[in-house]
Order: structure tokens, then sequence, then C-alpha cells
């Protein structure tokens, strides 16, 4: 009986070990499956984030391209009005005759400044573009600033305007009267005072007094 008993006792010890084996190795397997799926959901889920990045970087880039596409676009657009509307406007500018005795009007068209005077003079300075016309100011002459005070323009040369100037009563008197003429065909202008690097100099050739602002004189314009 003893022996039975005994063979009983450890048939149960053994069945209790292979079902506690069992249920240790069903807990494992479990414990590796929620691992599994952990990294699985982790996995796909960054794989997510990294296309939804990536398609966010890809609309914020289309979208980029087509703020500037479009910047450019109408950056070109206003170039293109801005220079639909430019206004031109005719200047008639006073030259010699080859006999340096009249001064010969010659029309230029020319886009409209707020320093439309000063471009006038330049253009005088530049020479006439017609045949048998003579500029009347020193080439190398450069126009400093034209100032317009009360009706009086008072035109800023460079030193060049006494020191190239060819000289000869003729030639001053030219000189004085093609500015004063060219200038005063603008409505705001009814004087000119000359000036050389900033200062009121007495002569430009040593014939006529060039202290004082000088008015339209038209007795030099050639008659039609």
């Amino acid at each position: 009986m003893d022996k039975e008993k005994y063979k009983r006792k450890e048939l149960k010890l053994k069945t209790a070990i292979k079902v506690l084996l069992i249920s240790v190795l069903v807990a494992l397997f479990s414990l590796l499956a929620v691992g599994c799926n952990e990294k699985a959901s982790q996995s796909s889920s960054e794989v997510r984030s990294a296309q939804d990045y990536s398609a966010k970087q890809q609309v914020k880039q289309g979208a980029q391209k087509g703020l500037q596409k479009a910047g450019k676009m109408q950056s070109e657009t206003a170039v293109k009005s801005s220079r639909s509307v430019r206004r031109m406007v005719s200047l008639t500018l006073y030259f010699s005759d080859e006999q340096a005795e009249h001064l010969v009007p010659e029309v230029r068209q020319i886009e409209d400044t707020a320093a439309i005077a000063k471009v006038a003079v330049e253009e005088l300075v530049k020479g006439s573009k017609e045949n048998g016309l003579y500029a009347t100011i020193p080439s190398e002459t450069k126009v400093l600033n034209v100032d317009i005070i009360k009706n009086v323009a008072y035109v800023n040369f460079s030193k060049e305007l006494i020191e190239k100037h060819w000289g000869g009563s003729t030639g001053e008197l030219m000189t004085i009267t093609s500015l004063v003429d060219t200038l005063t065909e603008f409505k705001n202008i009814r004087k000119v005072q000359i000036m050389v690097e900033g200062k009121v100099v007495g002569t430009i050739a040593g014939h006529a007094d060039t202290s004082r602002p000088f008015a339209r004189d038209e007795s030099m314009i050639k008659k039609k």
C-alpha cells in the first residue's frame, strides 16, 4: 500500500510540474507575441510618420514653387506695366548753326522724370543729332545738379565748362543763350543762374557777366 501511495504522489507531482511548465511556456509565448506586435506597430507607425512627413514636405515644396512662380509672374507683370505707362515728353533744345550766328531748335523725345530739367541740360551737352547743328557746351562738362527755386533754375556745372570752353564773345553768348532758352521752355522756369562747382562765377570766357540770372532771349533763335 505504501508503495502504491508513493507512486500516486510521484505521478501527481510530475503532472503538476508539467502543468506548470506548460503555463510558463504559454506565458512566454504570449509575451513574445505582444512584444512582436508592439514592435510591428511601432515600425508601422514610424513608416506612416515618415510617409506623412515626406508628403508634407512635397506639399510645402510645391507651395513654395507656386509662390515663387506667382511672385515672378507678378514682378514681370509689374515691370511690363511700368514700362507701358512710362510717359514721354518733348524737349526743345537749342543748338548753334554752322556759322555760329543763330540758335536752331531741335525737338527730342525724353522719358518724363522728376529731374527732367537736369536731363534737358545733359542732352544739350551731348550735342545735336542733326547735321549742321553744333553743341554750345563743351562735351567734357558734367551737369552736377539743377535746382529750381522760385522759378529760377540754378544749374551747377563741373569746372570743365570754363576749362574746356573754346572762348570768344560769340561762343560764350551762344553757351548762355542756348542754355537759358532750353530751360525756359519749361513753364516753371523763368530765369537761369549758371554755377560752376557749386559757386556763382563772374564769367565763363571773360566776356559776359554770369553772376546774375538770365531771362529768356529769343533774338538769336533762327526764324523759319
